[in-house]
């Protein structure tokens, strides 16, 4: 099954979300993230030492940073308004899936979803515009009068964070110098590993891979 985020919406209360929970409740009313040392000429032949070669693909710049305290993890509440209107609500629990996983939060996101009637079953389709990318999303509705479930469904991947990649990075490897291959903000797919970003710490042969969870954490590994 393609990864994905359910949902379940009822009658009377206040939507809520809870970070990196598998699912959670929304409710709607009735009915509705320096130079070489001098020459030592009394001494021997000086021996030449072969200089350590960066890993193949390396070629970019380093970037240095502070290593953190612990793996990276985002934990801050990213609004999500009220609403009565079931359309409204799984736009705008859509925005917020798609900023937990780049753990940023940015008001410039914007989110349209087809209409659809959430008393009966039926899948409607959403798109997130964020940081320069479209990202669509197929929404599973299970319908009901006063309670309807959802499961939001990225069809084509997530918008990930390098500045969180790298710090990750620098976490795993406990190097504060590193580079990974992928832009600011990428496109990548889920809970698989990611064929076209490889990182690398300053002044070691290792190279590491990485890959996603659904709801965002990061796990960067060293490639064996």
């Amino acid at each position: 099954m393609s990864p994905h985020v359910s949902r379940r919406l009822a009658a009377g209360l206040t939507s809520a979300t809870a970070v990196l929970a598998l699912s959670s409740c929304a409710f709607l009313p009735i009915p509705g993230r320096g130079g070489p040392p001098p020459e030592d000429r009394d001494a021997g032949p000086v021996q030449e030492t072969e200089e350590e070669e960066a890993p193949a693909g390396a070629d970019g710049d380093f970037r240095v940073g502070e290593i953190p305290a612990e793996s990276v993890s985002f934990d801050e509440e990213v609004p999500e308004p009220e609403s009565d209107d079931p359309v409204t609500q799984v736009e705008n629990a859509v925005s917020v899936q798609v900023q937990e996983f780049a753990h940023t939060i940015d008001d410039s996101i914007t989110t349209t979803c087809d209409d659809f009637d959430s008393t009966i079953d039926t899948t409607t389709t959403c798109t997130s515009t964020f940081k320069g990318e479209s990202i669509p999303f197929d929404i599973d509705v299970t319908g009901g009068e006063y309670i309807f479930n959802y499961e939001m469904i990225p069809t084509e991947g997530l918008v990930a964070n390098r500045e969180k990649v790298e710090e990750q990075t620098r976490w795993i490897s406990e190097n504060e110098s590193v580079y990974c291959t992928m832009d600011e903000w990428q496109m990548v797919p889920v809970d698989q590993t990611v064929e076209d970003i490889t990182c690398y710490a300053e002044g070691e042969d290792t190279e590491y891979e990485v890959s996603f969870s659904i709801y965002g954490s990061i796990s960067v590994s060293p490639i064996i």
